[in-house]
């Protein structure tokens, strides 16, 4: 019996050495069998590590009979948090399946510094399916994909052990999985369309944003656009689609694009905050704080891109939820006062909250969701959040179109009621402007009236006092002077409406009150031309002229005033410009009505001649040597004229001398004295 117990224990032995070699099962964990694909739960169960941080491992340590000693992974996940060791994986599987005989094993990440996948047989053959380091280009990709793929062959019934060793500068936690080439693909596909899905979004709110920048001139437009390229960059580069499309020959920039892109969407969220609430203006306290975080993550950018790349990483890691969480302070306080127009910041930081603290637990404490994936919820959150944005700042320019319209408005109507008032003030400043033009030319016709009958009583008192003269003469001239003077004076001060020009009486062509030829004591025509005639009798007499009336119609009532002071103009420019002869005071009948004419023996006065003479201010260039004058004369005479509707001409008929007529109509001629 003992004999044959040690023959059974010998044979066992025996056969226990001559089976050959499974490579790792005698690490303790059962192996992977493959009957499709693996994700990383199933991976996780049959994971082994070891950490070297000597780096004094090599490949070749994990074949033959004494491997190196490995424990289970400490979670579902290889995360080993931020370690400058290198990682050794081990996965011992066997494949149970009946055809499928071409794998993948898919490591979920576009980059680490360094990764590299080896195969190890059942002869402790190995073979290297990936090695990549932080200088490799992404052409030397055995599988050109965003990320990183080792693909390998394991016939059916074949078992074999996986090697990786990596090292990452920022986190170590990599998610990975087993493919078939028809899962691979299938992944791949899913994954490119929510990728471009994504891309496409943010480029078309990139491209809305920009031609809002240019248009609009705003700086938020600005600090959104510079946000959402940020964080397209970074989705981009975490994808690995940055490093396969933009700069492919560049790793070692790869190394360190989540510094950059992770920076931007940092800095310009906090601008963007900063402009968008206007925190300087409303918000002091939060707008040092985002001041605060702006320049503590660029300090810190400045102070470990050399030094600690890997601190560097881990600290903005916690910097895009302490950023996130400020930037809804930020707007949760400015909500308070004003809700309606940081309602839609609100809501886009809320959202954007959602992505920084997945991607902070995840990186920072080893966080994953079951429900949906974590780079999932990422971009979904982040084009919520970047809709939001775009929302807030045209709902807020909205607001402010509108407020300026509003202004617009009521600037408008403060404006028209300004140019209404200054209108009003144009207007009276036009009326006191004409007023005062036309008392000043009242004042001047006047002075000139007056100068006449002043002259004329010079002389009549002259020759008064000289001897031989005839004093029932002289005193019959001064008193027409002095009643002329008198009567024009008195009209010229009297308290006048402003609106009726001066020499103009009320109902024009008919008798004034007071004035006209019906009033008892009126002087009629032949009085009027009596008057002028004795006035100015001296003044022709000093001249060596005659003057003569002739009074060839009877007489008839008119409005005394105005036509003394006609003919009292007209008599004067005749003495002054006829050099010797005669002057002729003449009243005519003229149809229904009458017609003073006044000729001289001067050097005439019609045509073009006599319209020139008519203007206001207006002398011939051959009167400026003969006499003084001041171009007002027949200029007064006209406004008189026409003010009283008398019609005033010059007879074109004569050779010599000049004979200017004044038509006085019927409805002054049939007005009788009493």
């Amino acid at each position: 019996m003992r004999d044959a117990v040690l023959r059974c224990a010998w044979l066992l032995l025996v056969l226990t050495m001559t089976l050959p070699l499974a490579p790792g099962y005698a690490a303790g964990r059962a192996p992977l069998i493959l009957t499709g694909p693996a994700n990383i739960d199933v991976l996780g169960s049959h994971f082994e590590y070891t950490t070297d941080p000597d780096w004094q491992l090599k490949v070749e340590d994990f074949a033959g009979a004494s491997p190196v000693a490995t424990a289970p992974i400490p979670g579902p996940v290889p995360d080993f948090g931020y370690t400058k060791a290198k990682i050794w994986l081990r996965l011992d599987m066997v494949n149970r399946t009946a055809d499928v005989d071409e794998w993948r094993f898919f490591v979920h990440a576009n980059f680490t510094q360094q990764i590299a996948v080896y195969r190890i047989g059942a002869d402790d053959a190995v073979a290297t399916l990936l090695d990549l380091t932080e200088d490799t280009p992404f052409s030397a990709r055995p599988i050109d994909n965003p990320q990183m793929v080792a693909p390998f062959d394991l016939a059916p019934g074949e078992a074999a052990t996986l090697i990786v060793a990596y090292y990452s500068q920022g986190a170590s936690r990599l998610s990975m999985s087993v493919e078939t080439p028809e899962s691979f693909a299938a992944q791949t596909r899913l994954s490119e369309a929510k990728s471009y899905a994504f891309y496409g979004m943010m480029i078309v709110m990139i491209a809305l944003a920009t031609v809002a920048l240019v248009v609009l001139r705003q700086r938020v437009f600005a600090a959104y656009a510079a946000y959402l390229l940020s964080v397209l960059i970074y989705v981009a580069h975490a994808d690995g689609a940055a490093f396969q499309y933009i700069w492919p020959n560049f790793p070692r920039f790869n190394s360190m694009a989540s510094v950059v892109a992770g920076s931007g969407v940092i800095v310009f969220s906090g601008l963007f905050a900063i402009t968008f609430l206007q925190t300087a203006r409303y918000h002091p306290v939060m707008h040092r704080v985002l001041q605060a975080v702006v320049a503590g993550v660029l300090a810190i950018d400045v102070i470990l891109w050399s030094t600690d790349p890997q601190l560097l990483k881990r600290l903005l890691v916690i910097m895009i939820s302490v950023s996130a969480l400020c930037c809804l302070t930020a707007g949760l306080v400015a909500a308070w006062t004003r809700f309606r127009e940081v309602r839609f910041y609100v809501l886009a930081w809320f959202a954007g909250l959602i992505p920084a603290i997945l991607f902070t637990g995840r990186y920072g404490f080893g966080f994953e969701p079951t429900i949906i994936t974590t780079y999932d919820a990422i971009r979904l959150a982040l084009l919520f959040d970047a809709l939001m944005m775009g929302l807030a700042i045209f709902d807020r320019y909205n607001h402010l179109r509108q407020s300026a319209m509003e202004d617009t408005l009521a600037h408008a109507q403060r404006n028209l009621a300004l140019s209404q008032r200054l209108a009003s003030l144009e207007e009276s400043y036009q009326q006191v402007t004409a007023n005062a033009r036309q008392r000043e030319e009242s004042v001047k016709d006047t002075v000139h009236d007056l100068r006449q009958p002043m002259h004329a009583l010079r002389l009549s008192l002259r020759q008064m006092f000289s001897a031989g003269a005839d004093k029932a003469t002289d005193v019959g001239q001064i008193e027409s002077a002095l009643g002329y003077m008198e009567r024009l004076v008195a009209e010229r001060l009297a308290d006048r409406p402003a609106s009726v020009p001066a020499g103009v009486s009320h109902g024009a062509g008919n008798l004034e009150a007071g004035q006209g030829g019906g009033e008892t004591g009126e002087p009629g025509l032949h009085d009027v031309l009596r008057g002028v005639a004795d006035m100015f009798a001296s003044e022709a007499a000093d001249k060596g002229l005659a003057l003569r009336l002739v009074l060839a119609a009877p007489d008839a009532g008119v409005p005394s005033y105005p036509l003394m002071r006609v003919a009292a103009n007209l008599v004067s420019n005749a003495i002054k410009y006829t050099r010797e002869g005669r002057i002729v005071v003449a009243l005519r009948r003229h149809g229904s009505g009458h017609r003073v004419e006044i000729h001289d023996t001067g050097p005439g006065l019609n045509g073009a001649a006599f319209e020139r003479a008519l203007m206001r201010n207006q002398r011939l260039e051959r009167d400026r040597a003969a006499a003084d004058g001041s171009g007002l004369g027949l200029s007064v005479v006209k406004e008189i004229a026409d003010a009283n509707n008398w019609r005033l001409s010059s007879c074109a008929g004569r050779r010599t001398g000049a004979s200017i007529l004044i038509e006085l109509p019927g409805a002054s001629a049939d007005l009788r004295r009493r």
